[in-house]
């Protein structure tokens, strides 16, 4: 997925600034629930949350908390897609939460759901095999 024109715009901004001070809230998209667990444990006091959007189905978790010195102040959260992650949403015992819905978790959740996750891919045969010896020297 490829940043916005605006996400790069800032980006940008924030690239060449020597210093930068946010007030207000602030949102990060995250591609992987191994983010999200970071977030979650840098925040201080976070409340984690899945839903299920009621029009779209999309399912999300999310970890915020209120951040009240620089350089952001206000509300931060990070946000991941479960749509591309629907072995942590399950792993997050999340099947059955109906669109319109909310389920509050724990830190303790996310690690347990992550504990769980497979290292390869499912449709993986494991790591690459190396190539063959041959028998020049290098």
């Amino acid at each position: 997925m490829y940043p916005s024109h605006e996400a790069r715009e800032i980006t940008t901004l924030l690239r060449i600034s020597r210093e930068v001070d946010i007030c207000g809230d602030m949102t990060a998209t995250v591609d992987n629930p191994s983010e999200l667990i970071a977030w979650a444990a840098v925040l201080t006091q976070p409340e984690i949350v899945a839903w299920q959007a009621t029009d779209s189905g999309c399912r999300f978790v999310q970890a915020s908390a209120d951040h009240l010195r620089a350089p952001v102040r206000g509300r931060i959260a990070a946000v991941l897609s479960c749509e591309q992650h629907p072995a942590f949403w399950d792993a997050l015992g999340l099947t059955e939460l109906p669109p319109g819905h909310t389920r509050s978790l724990s830190l303790k959740d996310l690690s347990a759901a992550w504990d769980v996750m497979p290292i390869n891919p499912p449709d993986s045969h494991g790591p690459p095999e190396p190539p063959p010896v041959s028998g020049h020297a290098a």
